[in-house]
């Protein structure tokens, strides 16, 4: 496992991006087998697609959910996709675990630390 840096402030052009949140409500015992698709189908789209630019995966502590939250600079490249048989060929793995639901975000606030806000106003 990597080590995961601090999260930072938004960087330059992000306002811009489309974020995807992708919640999978998995079967029971199935999280890890979920989260194992979603690494293999992340780990493609990584190598494939230009305008994808990092995800996060996180498993729940219940062990219910995994969500994959995913940052893109084209809504396009994102919906390409669908379009694309190798991707559909591992993400379609999901319906063995669980259903799911994703949703695009433009990020709206950014909310520091307040000790954090209050060194950067100084």
């Amino acid at each position: 496992m990597t080590q995961i840096e601090k999260f930072q402030a938004p960087q330059p052009g992000e306002d811009q991006a489309i974020f995807l949140v992708n919640v999978v409500h998995v079967n029971p015992g199935q999280q890890d087998a979920a989260l194992a698709v979603l690494r293999d189908t992340v780990q493609y789209v990584a190598r494939t697609y230009p305008a994808f630019e990092w995800s996060r995966l996180y498993k729940s502590i219940d062990g219910k959910t995994v969500i994959n939250q995913a940052q893109w600079t084209s809504q396009d490249a994102f919906d390409s996709l669908f379009h694309d048989e190798e991707f559909l060929s591992r993400y379609n793995g999901l319906k063995n675990t669980g259903t799911w639901e994703f949703h695009l975000y433009h990020v709206s606030d950014y909310i520091p630390q307040a000790l954090t806000a209050a060194a950067l106003a100084e």
